[in-house]
């Protein structure tokens, strides 16, 4: 049996249902939810897990304009999200062609 993993970043404009999705996902409440906007102020990441596959999902504040300093930090903490996940994907794929060139 093969046991496969992987990351989601959940990225959105603010208020659209980012961590909802997270919450039916992971079957529990793990993400405060509210009707307004920027609610989430840092990521949030929920495990999935199965006998065959793991994935991390990664709930992000909102991307908006930012009129203030927080919201600079939490549309920063969403684009940092999404720049290492790429980095982090991008390093597993050249690993995995080097892994399978030196077998």
């Amino acid at each position: 049996m093969t046991f496969k993993s992987g990351f989601v970043a959940i990225l959105g404009r603010p208020n659209v249902g980012k961590s909802t999705f997270l919450n039916h996902v992971m079957g529990q409440k793990i993400a405060i939810m509210s009707d307004k906007a920027q609610t989430t102020r840092n990521k949030i990441m929920g495990i999935y897990t199965t006998d065959k596959e793991q994935i991390v999902f990664i709930d992000t504040p909102g991307i908006h304009k930012p009129k203030t300093a927080l919201g600079d930090f939490m549309v920063e903490s969403a684009y940092s999200t999404f720049v290492k996940w790429i980095l982090f994907y991008s390093w597993c794929q050249l690993m995995s062609n080097v892994v399978r060139a030196t077998t």
